[in-house]
């Protein structure tokens, strides 16, 4: 996204919690996440930090009776950060790829969401590369829909454009600058098609079969942490007391989540 310096200097100026120094309390769980992905996590109007993730986070924290110091970071930043031991954890939408478990590891899984293609109604465009040939496609760098992007579209003639949030690439779309966003479904939803500017735009409806997208969201942690024991058991419990799924309902269209099977 952006470059170590301004990231800093944008985060001092915003006043956001500093990304320095490992956790000191061992009552204390340090949480990293991107707070410009709604409903995921986002801030509400009172510049609070709120969302799915920021839900199931603040519960984690309360089950392992530990005190939650959430940190705002860009989202390509946060591997390198969780590994320079800046924080304890990564909550943040992510993935968990087989590319990325080659360096870090991650907590039982948490959710599956869509991900689909946002047009121009009456665009006719599909998620295909024969559909999208010789079109702008706006993705977030650092995502699975940007690998995807890459490997099956771009060869085949798509311009993918990469952003450091799908907030700017929303600004692109609704400008003409895109012919079409690649997203999870509901941070579409939340993010654009709600809102006035929208308004003119929809979510194709066609599914895409991939393992690159089609892997579960989960929580980042170092590589042999032994805290993943603990927070792995605090999230199957919350699956399988239907805490996850309670908190899901508060902001997910149907359809556009679903849940592992609690172990």
């Amino acid at each position: 996204m952006k470059s170590t310096m301004l990231g800093a200097a944008l985060l001092a100026i915003a006043g956001l919690i500093p990304a320095t120094g490992a956790a000191q309390d061992a009552q204390t769980l340090k949480i990293a996440t991107e707070p410009d992905y709604p409903p995921f996590e986002y801030r509400d109007t009172d510049g609070q930090l709120a969302g799915f993730d920021i839900d199931i986070g603040n519960e984690v924290c309360k089950r392992l009776a530990r005190e939650c110091a959430w940190v705002d970071q860009p989202f390509d930043s946060l591997i390198p950060g969780l590994q320079a031991h800046k924080f304890d954890l990564v909550n943040a939408t992510m993935t968990a790829t087989d590319a990325r478990r080659k360096i870090i590891d991650f907590s039982t899984p948490m959710y599956i969401v869509q991900v689909k293609l946002m047009v121009r109604k009456g665009s006719g465009l599909q998620p295909t590369a024969q559909s999208l040939k010789g079109k702008r496609v706006g993705v977030q760098q650092g995502t699975t829909m940007e690998t995807y992007a890459r490997q099956e579209w771009a060869p085949q003639g798509v311009e993918i454009v990469s952003y450091p949030s799908h907030t700017n690439a929303f600004v692109a779309m609704a400008s003409g600058r895109l012919d079409a966003t690649f997203q999870e479904a509901q941070s579409a939803v939340d993010g654009f098609l709600n809102k006035p500017e929208g308004a003119n735009f929809e979510l194709v409806a066609s599914p895409l079969d991939s393992p690159i997208l089609n892997q579960p969201i989960a929580m980042g942690i170092r590589k042999g942490n032994p805290l993943k024991v603990e927070v792995d058991r605090a999230l199957e419990s919350m699956l399988a007391d239907g805490t996850l799924q309670g908190y899901a309902r508060k902001y997910f269209a149907e359809g556009n989540i679903a849940f592992p099977g609690a172990r």
